[in-house]
């Protein structure tokens, strides 16, 4: 059978479409979730709002201020005696842990400060590492599923359901509930497979923190135990 013009022509086009194919994105959903939320975090230098944390019976209601990378405030406005008026206030020199119920204040030091170690050295808090520790954990590749777009705190987000791993010791082996804040890919909500929920009921981003918010000072009296 002779060859055509127009067959020679086809197996042209045919052999481009193929390399063109080969030459796409072939991450996976998980990979590129990580690469758009890493682009869109990188906008955000602060962070404030109200929050509730719950786990089991128990709901903390706070109040939260973050610099980006490593400031961080949080006063808990209602919950349990035992938890109510904790202040947490993170640095770049220092970590102060204020339960006024035991009216003692820890102080660890922060000087050197590595997020991969917080959680093991007691220097960090989960609210400060969870939009890095989702990132971290979108790398390992879990199976996800994009629910669609809601609204939280005030916000368009989207909704996605991520199986962990386990592989990121924040987020335990199960199905991770979150919500991602469309425009700066911050978590405004999630549930973890343990039952704990961190929902925003208010956020703000961008606006301007007093540079005192991330210093503490103990109240009179106060027991401060250092850790090292």
């Amino acid at each position: 059978m002779p060859i055509t013009r127009r067959s020679i022509i086809w197996v042209m086009i045919c052999t481009l479409l193929v390399m063109l194919t080969a030459c796409g994105d072939n991450r996976s959903p998980a990979e590129k979730m990580a690469a758009t939320m890493e682009d869109a975090l990188a906008g955000v230098q602060t962070v404030a709002g109200q929050l509730e944390i719950s786990t089991g019976p128990v709901t903390l209601q706070q109040e939260l201020w973050v610099q980006r990378p490593n400031f961080l405030r949080t006063e808990t406005e209602d919950g349990p005696a035992a938890f109510k008026g904790t202040i947490v206030v993170l640095n770049d020199k220092d970590g102060w842990f204020y339960n006024p119920a035991l009216n003692m204040v820890t102080l660890t030091n922060r000087s050197q400060f590595d997020p991969a170690q917080a959680e093991a050295a007691a220097t960090g808090s989960l609210l400060e590492r969870i939009p890095d520790d989702i990132v971290a954990l979108l790398r390992t590749n879990p199976a996800i599923n994009e629910i669609g777009r809601e609204v939280m705190a005030g916000r368009s987000a989207t909704h996605l359901e991520i199986i962990s791993n386990g592989q990121i010791q924040a987020f335990p082996a199960g199905l991770l509930q979150l919500w991602l804040d469309e425009e700066y890919g911050y978590p405004l909500a999630l549930t973890m497979s343990s039952g704990l929920e961190i929902r925003f009921t208010s956020i703000q981003f961008n606006r301007p923190i007093d540079p005192l918010t991330f210093v503490f000072v103990p109240p009179p009296g106060a027991l401060v135990q250092r850790v090292e």
